[in-house]
């Protein structure tokens, strides 16, 4: 089918011939054949949607997706254990290097990271900075009271609780934009601790596996704060904080924030994608925010029926037209259409049939 789709589907057109085919097309699968991935929480709500909505024009398909951190996706789609993976983080080149087989890293969407807390005596919304956000994670900054904490909220009596930090227990790429983040506007951090989906935390009051698991740990502390995708912080209940970005504005989390980021980010020669967006100037840009990426194999001779490999081919083309309109609905972010096409080109390139 998707040779169908190259002949009649232009990168740069969404037709809606395609759509139309796509939720039709009957799938020749064999009983109980069904795609299998695993990787980042941090699109696992957007996965699900997507997920659901295809199956229903597509009854012969069924995928599982398990939200299991992206280190976990990454290792299990190196190691063939799963037909796709999903990670909030690119792989470095050496590491892809000694793959067995060219992997696609293909970018689905974007997304914010929040500053989520709990401060169950404060109702009106917090605001924060680079340099209070690095320094409650530096164990600079140990209370809601602090003077550098106050100044920023002169309208909010901040409490006197100590300040409980949460972080991610596994390897997570919500940690890398996190972090990568924090090196960005801190030398100190930067220089002491670095980024990527796993470091060494200079404070710690609580770990979580999963963007679930950050919410559970702030949830269970008052005066917790964590870092996690925004939806799973609306799920739970919990406040997030306004950010004051690059350019000095106060900036909330949402479609149209992420969007000015990624729009405000140089692009760099030779790159897909944007590898970050974090710190992005312009007045209107969210300074926590990403992409999250299926990773498939070209040549993915692991999935031995063509027609699985097909289901798959034709899954994330529906992901990357159609599915792009229910990102919002979840206070995630479509792609721009330049990197739609990109995007629509890498899975055009899967191998469906062996030679």
């Amino acid at each position: 089918m998707h040779r169908l789709i190259e002949r009649w589907f232009g990168p740069a057109v969404l037709s809606a011939f395609v759509i139309l085919l796509l939720a039709s097309f009957t799938f020749r699968l064999q009983h109980g054949e069904q795609l299998h991935g695993a990787g980042a929480t941090f699109p696992a709500p957007l996965y699900a949607r997507w997920i659901a909505l295809f199956e229903r024009e597509n009854p012969e398909v069924k995928i599982r997706y398990d939200g299991v951190g992206s280190g976990a996706g990454i290792r299990a789609i190196s190691a063939k254990e799963v037909h796709f993976g999903a990670s909030d983080a690119m792989m470095n080149h050496e590491v892809a290097a000694n793959l067995p087989g060219e992997l696609l890293q293909i970018p689905m969407a974007l997304g914010p990271v929040v500053m989520a807390y709990n401060l169950p005596d404060v109702d009106d919304r917090i605001t924060l900075d680079s340099e209070l956000i690095a320094g409650i994670y530096l164990g600079e900054i140990e209370r809601w009271d602090d003077p550098r904490l106050q100044g920023l909220n002169p309208g909010i009596e901040m409490p006197d609780d100590t300040i409980f930090v949460a972080h991610r227990a596994d390897s997570s790429g919500t940690t890398a934009i996190f972090t990568d983040y924090l090196s960005a506007v801190s030398s100190r951090w930067k220089n002491e601790v670095g980024h990527g989906k796993k470091v060494e935390w200079p404070v710690s009051s609580g770990a979580g596996e999963g963007n679930d698991g950050v919410a559970h740990q702030i949830f269970l502390k008052p005066g917790g704060i964590g870092y996690l995708e925004m939806k799973y912080a609306e799920n739970a209940g919990l406040h997030y904080a306004a950010i004051i970005n690059r350019d000095g504005h106060k900036v909330l989390p949402s479609v149209k924030s992420v969007q000015a980021a990624e729009q405000n980010t140089p692009v760099i020669p030779g790159q897909i994608t944007k590898t970050s967006i974090v710190n992005a100037p312009g007045a209107t840009s969210y300074p926590i925010a990403g992409f999250t990426y299926i990773l498939a194999y070209r040549k993915p001779g692991h999935i031995h029926s063509p027609e699985l490999r097909e289901a798959l081919v034709d899954y994330l083309t529906w992901a990357l037209t159609e599915g792009q309109r229910f990102t919002a609905e979840l206070n995630y972010t479509p792609l721009p259409l330049y990197l739609q096409e990109k995007a629509l080109a890498l899975v055009k390139s899967i191998e469906v049939y062996s030679h």
